[in-house]
């Protein structure tokens, strides 16, 4: 027996949702009534969240993210990937990244869709050739006089935010999603300030203003980063960068002081004498060394799962798609602590274990709400950037990243 549901109760979104998926030639009376009542509804929309999301597109669905790979297929890839570039002198780590890449691209899936990595290992080693050409060149000039080292610091740090931009352009110019390429299409002149003039004025204010040079770094990646011809765009609280950075620095050094206390409390029961007793000072330094990293670990846990969730929620994709993160602060630090100890205890070994669970966990938290633009999106005409950028701001250790 059909029975109709009754409409009269649903709210907006709701009328929106089944509208949406009902078939209007198997029930063109239910399809009716809906569009009626949403014409009726829709004088309601007068909340700025509601008509924000109007202006926006309709939403269509929500879709998990969903991540395939698994720790025995990865390790796999990455054991003989680590064997090879060791052989080959490194030579091979760009085949090595090409494989990684295309292997935990194509296992992340969004609306039945995975995305792909379209670069070359052939691009990857010139630009690491080249990177490393110059990285010998900076070591050696700073080794043979001070002040040439000063110099290419300077022109090191010049050039960074063009190094940022332009790998940048070429990382997101390799990842595709239903064929369509991102892009980026961030400048010198912005970047300049995000990257390198805002962090420096903290320094007159002791750091405290350090969370507010991180929030315009994640707007600038966000709000240049382009899928096709539609571009992302987000607004950013400084109040939670604040809180986030506060939360992790209070934490960490309540550890941090604990932690001291019981190392320093290890040795004296234990008797020894640090400026005598070799074993004594083994000990303290390699108590100290796990107490960084465990306090690093416990801050990058605590102030990433913080604002992911912020970025996540408060970005939006023009009529494509806004997205939603729950991760909570307890099960991520857990999960981070978990991985470090399986990382020192296997020394090493278990690296693919712990990227496939850490993006199933990232993946299994995240939501992508599809709205109706999301087949209207076409191929952009944006500058590709270069390998040769993307490797030498990694040499430098000039990487950023998001979430």
């Amino acid at each position: 027996m059909d029975i109709t549901p009754d409409y009269s109760t649903y709210s907006y979104q709701e009328l929106c949702d089944a509208r949406a998926t009902i078939d209007a030639s198997a029930y063109p009376d239910r399809a009716q009534q809906l569009d009626e009542l949403i014409a009726s509804h829709s004088d309601h929309v007068t909340s700025e969240q509601e008509q924000a999301e109007a202006a926006e597109g309709t939403f269509l669905r929500k879709s998990p993210v969903n991540f395939h790979g698994s720790a025995k297929e990865f390790f796999s890839i990455w054991i003989v990937n680590l064997l090879l570039t060791i052989v080959t002198l490194g030579i091979y780590s760009a085949w090595a990244k090409v494989r990684t890449n295309r292997y935990l691209y194509g296992n992340l899936e969004i609306d039945g869709h995975r995305f792909s990595y379209l670069a070359e290992p052939l691009q990857i080693l010139k630009g690491r050739i080249i990177s490393a050409i110059l990285l010998v060149g900076y070591i050696l000039a700073v080794s043979t006089s001070p002040m040439v080292g000063v110099v290419m610091m300077l022109v090191v740090a010049i050039l960074s935010p063009w190094l940022i931009c332009k790998g940048m352009q070429f990382a997101m110019k390799m990842t595709s999603y239903r064929n369509v390429r991102f892009g980026f299409t961030g400048r010198y002149g912005e970047a300049f300030l995000v990257f390198l003039l805002f962090p420096f004025l903290t320094l007159f204010a002791l750091y405290l203003a350090m969370p507010w040079a991180l929030k315009k770094m994640d707007e600038f990646i966000l709000n240049n980063t382009t899928y096709g011809d539609k571009a992302f765009s987000t607004e950013l609280s400084g109040g939670t960068y604040f809180i986030a950075g506060l939360a992790a620095g209070v934490v960490s050094m309540i550890t941090f002081l604990i932690g001291i206390g019981l190392v320093g409390a290890t040795v004296a029961f234990s008797g020894s004498e640090p400026a005598t007793d070799p074993t004594g000072n083994i000990s303290i330094m390699l108590g100290t060394f796990i107490l960084y990293f465990f306090v690093f670990t416990l801050a990058s846990a605590i102030y990433s799962g913080m604002i992911r969730n912020h970025m996540y929620e408060n970005t939006r994709l023009a009529d494509v798609a806004t997205f939603e993160s729950n991760v909570t602060v307890g099960s991520y630090i857990g999960l981070k602590l978990t991985n470090m100890l399986a990382l020192i205890f296997s020394l090493g070994l278990a690296l693919p274990w712990v990227k496939t669970r850490t993006l199933n966990y990232l993946a299994e938290r995240t939501q992508v709400n599809i709205l109706d633009g999301i087949d209207s999106v076409v191929a952009s005409q944006e500058q590709t950037g270069t390998a040769t950028a993307e490797e030498v701001a990694s040499a430098f250790d000039l990487d950023v990243s998001l979430g």
